[in-house]
């Protein structure tokens, strides 16, 4: 990203500032982040401020409705079948993202010189016309070893475990400046914004009825061209390779403010294929709000007719057409503001 201070001893203390406030982002009784003697709406000389996003809504139009971290993971075991072991993959722990705005020459302008890693946000899909493929033995043999001696005999095993869909998304590396402005309570934030995904696949056992055992899923490999020609049954491209992993984005460049509201009811939106409406949702509400004395934001933005790239085939196998035009993508982003 653009640094527009061209002093390295300034550069230098930004870093180490952006550094200290990103640690202190996650401390545990930090509540108050903008001093009681400096104002939200007044930034002095020479001010700069960390954005840490905590929480994250996205909505696809015609592919899903989620929030990051995700409510629906269910509590259990996961275990990644390519080492045997446990993980964490699937759990996202706050901040989402973490950036350091530096001013520029007017005094609620803003730009973004550094920023914490790009954490993935997993979240659960199941697309209609999903087959429920037989768990290999192999599996329902790790799952059996992860239950322990509690384990039911392999056939109640088998009975009660189904394919398991992950999607793992992240927003890529911007690669121009990300600009900001914050003025009067009111946070802008313009950047170009690129959503790219993997889904994870693998089976996970639920256990019946009654039952105390725990949840165990496990992750076998990454959805690949090969297994998405086989579950839609065509005929691979000449050339294919069955083992790449598919990847879908959309991007847009979007300016998310403060003032922004995006709202839909949901008896007018196409059902999302990936993430149905919740029981009982009427609309989609995205709505912004003003920076708070403690920094506490929300910001919105939207855009329409966005660019979707994926294999046809995968387009497909999501929604029965090879290709999207009609794609709206919004957001809304709420977190904190800390000075530094």
């Amino acid at each position: 990203m653009k640094n527009t201070n061209g002093n390295m001893n300034g550069t230098a203390k930004s870093r180490r500032n952006f550094l200290k406030y990103a640690t202190l982002a996650g401390a545990a009784g930090l509540t108050r982040i903008w001093p009681s003697r400096a104002r939200a709406d007044e930034p002095s000389e020479g001010d700069s401020f960390v954005q840490q996003v905590n929480h994250v809504r996205l909505y696809m139009r015609h592919y899903a409705l989620f929030e990051e971290p995700d409510p629906g993971v269910p509590p259990g075991i996961y275990i990644d079948a390519a080492t045997g072991q446990p993980t964490d993959e699937l759990i996202l722990t706050p901040p989402c993202e973490t950036l350091l705005f530096r001013r520029t020459g007017n005094r609620t302008e803003f730009e973004a010189t550094d920023s914490g890693p790009v954490k993935p946000l997993p979240y659960f899909v199941d697309p209609p016309g999903l087959p429920n493929v037989p768990a290999p033995a192999e599996v329902i043999a790790a799952i059996g070893a992860a239950l322990g001696d509690g384990a039911p005999p392999a056939s109640v095993i088998a009975d009660n475990t189904s394919i398991l869909l992950v999607a793992i998304g992240h927003f890529e590396p911007t690669p121009s400046v990300i600009e900001a402005e914050l003025a009067g309570g009111r946070l802008a934030v313009t950047r170009d914004i690129e959503f790219q995904v993997k889904v994870r696949i693998g089976f996970v056992f639920k256990p019946p009825g009654g039952s105390h055992l725990p949840s165990v899923s496990i992750l076998t490999g990454w959805l690949t061209r090969g297994l998405v020609d086989s579950l839609i049954g065509v005929t691979p491209e000449p050339g294919a390779d069955p083992n790449e992993i598919v990847v879908y984005d959309w991007r847009a460049t979007m300016s998310l403010t403060t003032e922004n509201r995006y709202i839909r009811s949901t008896a007018t939106e196409p059902p999302p294929v990936a993430d149905a409406f919740p029981t009982g949702l009427r609309e989609i509400s995205f709505i912004g709000s003003r920076v708070d004395r403690d920094g506490h934001y929300t910001i919105v933005g939207h855009a329409d007719h966005v660019p979707f790239e994926a294999p046809p085939e995968l387009t497909l196998f999501l929604f029965g057409v090879p290709v999207l035009t009609d794609v709206e993508f919004a957001i809304e982003e709420s977190g904190v503001l800390l000075r530094t």
